[in-house]
């Protein structure tokens, strides 16, 4: 029955509610019924004490102590009273020495054969009462009640004042109110033992209700409450398992059988949820296949953007990327500053080393320069063995584009030095001709189609193209050669020295060049 903590619970609190509502009121009717029992012997008591104080006083009227001390005696030999005592106001017992009698007799005078009679009966006085209750009946002229414990034995004791009447004082004199008292004492041991068995058996019936009522109550919630829920927490933990096609019972129309009304409706919308989610997630793995495949070839993409980029112009790319589709880019006239260099004494180094050397060597060098073009925004136009054509248009960049030609021109320079030191014992030095020219060239980008495949050409084209590969086969190894044009733009930023007017071939007219001075040189200044 109390497998179950719950069980336990429910049991102890049914327990626990009878004994406080059904021990309590036990327990109430107990002291009801207990104070009643006692209070109905104290009745006995005060009717049974005023029938002998009645006796006492009809006897004394009598004027006949010897009558009054007989049916003392007679009472305290036949009366149900466990004590019976008469004592003088002064609290000496009456009835026993002569006192009262010659009194008596000295005040109204007694018949001789009573004195006779009475001195036959005298014996000696006994103890003096000395009870505060005897004081207040004296004082108050009324009974005083006490439940007392004399010996180990409780006693329901009553005094009760015998009054001076008025036909009485004649003998007794007028100066007090009250001649005696009586003391009555009954034991309380019976009332008490009664009430103890009164006690007993109801505290057994309450005893005995209670386990019958708790074993019943929790009968009772164990197949009404608890038998239902542990269903419903076991169909709970099947559905919790993923058995989502458990139903917990409904036979009750009651709160639990809606409460697994309201379960199943739950469970059922839990399987469709948990079906829905099957579906979406396998569509999510689905698309997360999908989108780490594209992810693949998006990285493979963007590394092969990365390496074909060094082989496209910017202009190509920007281009591009506006017009994918498009078989010409913008091809217009503009104006552009091409750099021309070259290997000086390529010719005799071909000589001296093994194509793959060579190749290597030009590799190396061309390689470094790359980083330079594109840091000061130009684009490589054409490689031809031992030559690079770089173009540079003012779109790029905020800086001029011959200043950014000549800036380009002056880090290729140093970073060839650069190299020849540090690759001083694999390959011979190396110097290079440089020639830049600054005008208007028809630049633009072109798709070519055919059979094998398609490719984009960018160049420019033109006079200003011509004569910038004139300057640099006129320069000398390590020199930067301008024209006209390039020196204009570049006077405020560079030191430049005037080589003159110089005639080359295929060009009509001559042209003054100039020489851009390294920072510290100064032989001619223009």
């Amino acid at each position: 029955m109390f497998r179950s903590p719950l069980a336990l619970k429910i049991g102890l609190l049914i327990v626990v509610v009878l004994i406080v509502g059904f021990g309590v009121s036990t327990i109430l009717t107990i002291q009801r019924e207990a104070a009643l029992l006692i209070e109905q012997n104290k009745i006995a008591a005060r009717r049974l004490t005023a029938t002998l104080v009645a006796s006492i006083e009809g006897a004394m009227l009598q004027e006949r102590p010897d009558v009054t001390r007989t049916v003392i005696q007679e009472l305290r030999q036949n009366s149900p009273v466990d004590a019976f005592d008469v004592y003088r106001r002064t609290g000496m017992e009456a009835f026993t020495d002569l006192s009262t009698a010659m009194e008596v007799d000295k005040n109204a005078g007694l018949a001789p054969d009573v004195m006779r009679n009475i001195k036959k009966m005298a014996r000696p006085p006994g103890k003096k009462i000395d009870d505060p209750l005897f004081a207040r009946a004296i004082e108050t002229v009324a009974t005083q009640e006490a439940l007392e414990a004399r010996g180990g034995v409780r006693y329901f004791t009553l005094l009760t004042p015998i009054r001076n009447q008025e036909k009485c004082q004649g003998c007794h004199g007028s100066d007090h109110r009250v001649r005696a008292v009586v003391r009555v004492a009954n034991s309380m041991e019976p009332v008490f033992a009664e009430v103890a068995r009164h006690r007993n058996r109801q505290l057994a019936i309450g005893l005995l209700t209670i386990v019958a009522a708790g074993a019943v109550l929790t009968v009772a919630m164990r197949r009404i409450v608890l038998r239902p829920v542990e269903q419903l927490a076991s169909v709970a933990r099947r559905v919790g398992a993923g058995d989502f096609s458990a139903r917990a019972p409904m036979a009750a129309r009651d709160e639990l059988g809606q409460l697994g009304i309201a379960f199943n409706d739950m469970t059922g919308r839990l399987a469709q949820a948990y079906t829905e989610l099957e579906s979406k997630n396998t569509e999510l793995v689905t698309a997360l296949q999908s989108l780490q495949e594209s992810r693949q070839r998006l990285e493979l993409l963007e590394q092969l953007k990365g390496e074909l980029s060094k082989f496209v112009p910017e202009s190509v790319k920007r281009l591009l990327e506006q017009n994918p589709n498009a078989t010409e880019l913008e091809k217009k006239n503009v104006e552009v500053s091409v750099l021309f260099l070259d290997i000086a004494g390529y010719t005799k180094l071909s000589e001296q080393l093994e194509p793959k050397r060579l190749n290597h060597l030009v590799q190396t060098y061309f390689s470094s320069f790359l980083e330079i073009i594109q840091l000061h925004h130009g684009d490589i136009s054409e490689t031809a063995g031992d030559g690079l054509m770089v173009i540079f248009q003012s779109d790029r960049g905020a800086a001029d584009h011959a200043l950014s030609a000549t800036r380009a021109a002056f880090a290729i320079r140093q970073r060839t030095a650069a190299l020849n030191e540090e690759y001083g014992g694999v390959f011979p030095s190396v110097a290079l001709h440089m020639g830049i020219n600054t005008g208007e060239a028809f630049v633009g980008a072109t798709k070519l189609g055919g059979g094998a495949g398609q490719r984009w050409t960018f160049t420019a084209s033109g006079s200003t193209t011509n004569v910038a590969a004139r300057f640099a086969a006129f320069a000398q190894g390590g020199d930067i050669v301008v024209g006209p044009a390039t020196a204009e733009r570049i006077r405020q930023h560079f030191v430049l020295e005037s080589l003159g007017e110089q005639t080359f071939k295929n060009v009509s007219q001559p042209i003054r060049i100039y020489r851009v001075i390294p920072p510290g040189v100064y032989e001619k200044i223009v």
